[in-house]
């Protein structure tokens, strides 16, 4: 099984990490209620109540900690329930409300929060998402000295699930310049069992969707993606290939018609002289047991020295249903040997933790720092004594 791990979870590309700085300010995105995608405001002409749309729009966000989400009515008799159908979570519920009415909600932790209508929830499908990106400071890009190694393709592999736990991965440009990328997410090539049959990969930024693709062959810029010389090799995959602006992103990998099994994301650095880094992939999803466990994957190159870096493992603290308990945490090199492990951070090293700005909120949390040279390495996330539920995985360069 751990061959398997390590042949799946490496690959080629190059994606630098980042040292931290303060936090960036709050913002409110705003979600039209009743307001199909094209339209914008009031529906003049339209009778808001024999012919509402039932949607909202976007139906999907993807915010900071500490960000509010406004709703607004643009139809009569809708709300905005947290849950699911028929499963109410009680995070937030504004009523039902007519045309012109006004509802927010802050949210000041990440996660995944899944909402719906309470009158057409049920009957219509009229559901929404607020992605809750993991706090992560605003990075502050520093100088890399030639003998330091660069953090190379991070990927993470797992269970991609439905609902809330779809393998969500979130990363940031920095510099000053645009960075040209290819994201990658990946199924059926995966030499295990199980696998997920046909993923969808799904770009955003803040509120905004910024690129959607099922099977890359259908791409509009295909044969940019063959010459990247790193194209998916299964039609039914899913890569974006896009120029982006420094900035906080996400990609979501689903399976399509709600299908499940073992998925991989990844993020690929197509520009390396431009004066940018990418930087920071933090995947969050759920953490099986066997060949589904968490598996992030990355390669340290492009240097002769040893490179600082910090790995956690995250669970108890997150703010979902269904949370990892207590997260261990593995790094392997490319043979498949154990280089470290930790179940509670503050078992080993806690200084060191502590001294990076970033450790783990809950005691059972796991965490190392490691100075490492260029290779190939793999970080595993499994649940102590065969627990299962969502996690997430971390990775940053230190300096």
């Amino acid at each position: 099984m751990k061959s398997q791990i390590f042949r799946t979870a490496l690959g080629l590309g190059s994606a630098l990490f980042f040292l931290f700085s303060g936090t960036a300010p709050a913002a409110t995105v705003t979600v039209q209620v009743g307001v199909a995608p094209g339209e914008s405001g009031s529906r003049v002409k339209k009778d808001a109540y024999t012919d509402p749309p039932l949607v909202f729009t976007p139906a999907s966000v993807t915010i900071k900690p500490g960000d509010t989400v406004e709703w607004i009515w643009d139809a009569n008799s809708h709300s905005t329930t947290s849950g699911i159908p028929g499963s109410p979570s009680g995070f937030w519920n504004s009523g039902v409300l007519n045309s012109g009415a006004t509802f927010t909600h802050a949210f000041p932790s990440p996660g995944t929060f899944s909402y719906y209508c309470s009158v057409h929830g049920s009957c219509c499908q009229m559901k929404g998402t607020v992605i809750v990106v993991a706090s992560t400071p605003t990075p502050t890009p520093t100088p890399r000295p030639a003998s330091q190694a660069q953090l190379l393709n991070i990927s993470t592999r797992m269970q991609v699930q439905t609902g809330e736990n779809v393998l969500i991965g979130g990363f940031i440009v920095t510099g000053t310049e645009p960075k040209k990328v290819i994201l990658r997410a990946i199924g059926p090539s995966l030499p295990v069992t199980g696998t997920l049959a046909d993923p969808s990969l799904e770009l955003n930024s803040g509120g905004t969707v910024l690129a959607e693709n099922d099977n890359w062959m259908d791409a509009p810029n295909k044969q940019e993606i063959i010459d990247s010389t790193v194209p998916p090799t299964n039609d039914n995959e899913s890569a974006i290939l896009t120029t982006l602006n420094p900035g906080l992103y996400t990609a979501i990998v689903r399976g399509v018609n709600d299908t499940t099994g073992v998925g991989l994301v990844e993020a690929y650095d197509l520009d390396q002289p431009a004066d940018a880094q990418l930087a920071n992939i933090s995947t969050r999803g759920f953490v099986e047991t066997a060949s589904n466990v968490m598996i992030g994957g990355f390669i340290l190159g492009n240097g002769t020295g040893t490179t600082n870096v910090l790995i956690r493992a995250l669970g108890p603290s997150l703010p979902v249903a269904g949370k990892l308990a207590d997260p261990t945490l593995e790094l392997h090199d490319s043979n498949g040997a154990l280089l470290e492990s930790n179940d509670n951070w503050k078992d080993t090293q806690q200084a060191d933790i502590e001294a990076t700005g970033a450790p783990p909120t809950d005691d059972l949390e796991s965490a190392m720092v490691v100075t490492i040279p260029t290779g190939a390495y793999t970080a595993i996330v499994v649940g102590t004594n065969g627990g299962t539920g969502v996690g997430l995985v971390e990775l940053y360069r230190l300096p």
